[in-house]
Parts: structure tokens; C-alpha cells; sequence
């Protein structure tokens, strides 16, 4: 049995609690200490100050994050969104509507967080950056007197939790699943950006979580610094799913999705254009 001092420990801790006050974020820091263990154990050995230590783990970080990696990185988390989106549509398919917190409740699960460090090592797939662990808040409820399909949303609360709420149609099930299978997807690959964002992963798009109060309306919610990247990686994301074009895939979302996003015909129009424009500065012409 390995015995850890009390010193180590105080020593270990105290280096989570800087990076957590510059990241922001409890489940990244701890995601880093593990990562970085046995440097910092080494450091504690060497009697190395904390904050070379700290300092060094947070500027890896930054140097991790470059262009090609951010946009390369697609490929490496679609088998977590697939994960996270088959639980949610085991549940949904149930039709056993209430609240749900994941992967927790999902049947043989052990886990309070999603991790994907273990799931990358079974599917032997290599990968350069880390995502976050987080956990998924999921509200399942129906309306049969609703003219949608569906009414869905999802949103990354304080704490990194990632919140999906879901209303359906009952009288449109199971014809609505094709599309919610891609808003699903879309939601999560999308909210997870906002986690690399939360997580000192995304420097040049720093995002701050808080009030809805805070929050513009109307398309300039939309264009913020920090919702462009996010809706085109969900974009991206349904664009593989359904091989169809990114104007395609952007343009029918906003045509279902009027409950959502609440903008006219103008303006949802400006929208399809706008982030077509921002693909095609970023990835390369539609």
C-alpha cells in the first residue's frame, strides 16, 4: 500500500487550487493534476516551487492549443458525442419522461462524469488534445398539444455540467427521431466547444458563463466571438451524419428551429449567409 504524506497531499492540492483559479473550472483542474501526477510528484521530491510547477502544467495547455489541432480535432471527439448521444436516445426511446443526470443513470454505469480517456484507449484511437470529463443534466417531458415535433435546448451551466431539455410531440414519434438524433449531436459537439472554451482550451475565444440577462438577443447572440465556433463544429458534425452541405444543414435548422432561436425570416436568412461565410474563412469553401 502506497502511503501519501500529508505534505504531498497539502503540496498537490494547493497546485489543483491555482489551476482551478485560472481555468475556472474544478473538473479540468482535476483532470490535469491526474494527467500531471507524477511530475508534481517529482517536484514535491525536489523541493520545487509549486508555482514553476503550476505554471509550467498551465502554459502546456496554451501550447497545445493551434489551429491545426482545432481543426483536426473533429475527428477524434465524435466517439464521445456518439456516446453521450446513444444514452440519450436510449432514454427518449423509453418514453420515461422525468429528469435524468449522466452518465450515472445510465444502465451499468459507475460514473458521475463523463471521462473518455478509457474509451479512447479501447477503440485504440490516438489523440492530441483531452476533453474535459463532464456530466449531462437531461429533462425529458412531452406535450402532445404542441405543433412542433420537438422543442430542445441545451446550454453549459457554471459548474460545466452540460443541460439538455427536451419536450416532444408524442403523436410525431417515431418519425421525429432523424431529425433530434442531429440536434442531439449538434448540441453536445457544440456545448463541449464551450467546455474547451471554459477550460483555458480555447484562449482566443475566452468565454464567461453568466447572467441570461447578460446575453444579446435576437442574430447578435448568434455572432458572439464565442458561439461562432461552436455552432459550426455542431454544424460540421450534422453536415458528416447527413453527407449534405453546410449551407443545407445550417439552413434547416433554422427553419425547424424557429422556436429556438425566435429571429424573422430576414434575419434568419442573414444568419444561413453569415455562418456559411465563417466556415468558409476558417475550413476552406463550402
Amino acid at each position: 500500500m502506497i502511503m501519501i504524506s500529508a505534505e504531498f497531499e497539502d503540496y498537490f492540492k494547493g497546485i489543483l487550487e491555482t489551476i482551478k483559479k485560472t481555468v475556472g473550472s474544478s473538473s479540468y483542474a482535476r483532470h490535469l493534476g491526474r494527467k500531471n501526477y507524477f511530475r508534481i510528484k517529482t517536484a514535491f521530491y525536489e523541493d520545487e516551487n509549486p508555482d514553476n510547477v503550476t505554471n509550467e502544467i498551465l502554459l502546456s495547455v496554451k501550447d497545445s492549443v493551434n489551429e491545426s489541432v482545432i481543426i483536426n480535432e473533429a475527428k477524434g471527439i465524435y466517439e464521445p458525442v456518439r456516446r453521450v448521444v446513444r444514452d440519450l436516445v436510449n432514454i427518449v426511446k423509453t418514453k420515461e419522461y422525468g429528469e435524468y443526470n449522466l452518465p450515472e443513470e445510465v444502465p451499468g454505469s459507475h460514473d458521475f462524469e463523463y471521462d473518455f480517456d478509457n474509451d479512447y484507449k479501447k477503440l485504440n484511437i490516438s489523440k492530441s488534445y483531452d476533453i474535459p470529463s463532464f456530466a449531462v443534466e437531461f429533462s425529458y417531458d412531452a406535450d402532445p398539444t404542441m405543433k412542433e415535433p420537438y422543442k430542445i435546448n441545451g446550454s453549459l451551466l457554471t459548474d460545466g455540467t452540460i443541460a439538455v431539455i427536451l419536450i416532444i410531440n408524442p403523436n410525431q414519434y417515431p418519425e421525429l427521431m432523424y431529425d433530434l438524433i442531429a440536434d442531439f449531436n449538434d448540441i453536445i459537439i457544440h456545448e463541449i466547444e464551450h467546455i474547451f472554451q471554459e477550460n483555458y482550451m480555447r484562449p482566443e475565444e475566452e468565454m464567461h458563463l453568466g447572467d441570461e440577462d447578460d446575453q444579446p438577443i435576437g442574430k447578435e447572440y448568434y455572432m458572439q466571438g464565442h458561439e461562432i465556433p461552436a455552432q459550426l463544429k455542431g454544424i460540421i458534425r450534422v453536415a458528416k451524419l447527413r453527407n449534405q452541405s453546410i449551407e443545407q444543414v445550417i439552413s434547416d435548422w433554422f427553419k425547424r428551429s424557429k422556436y429556438a432561436h425566435q429571429l424573422s425570416d430576414e434575419d434568419a436568412e442573414f444568419m444561413v449567409k453569415f455562418l456559411t461565410s465563417e466556415y468558409e474563412k476558417r475550413y476552406g469553401t463550402v
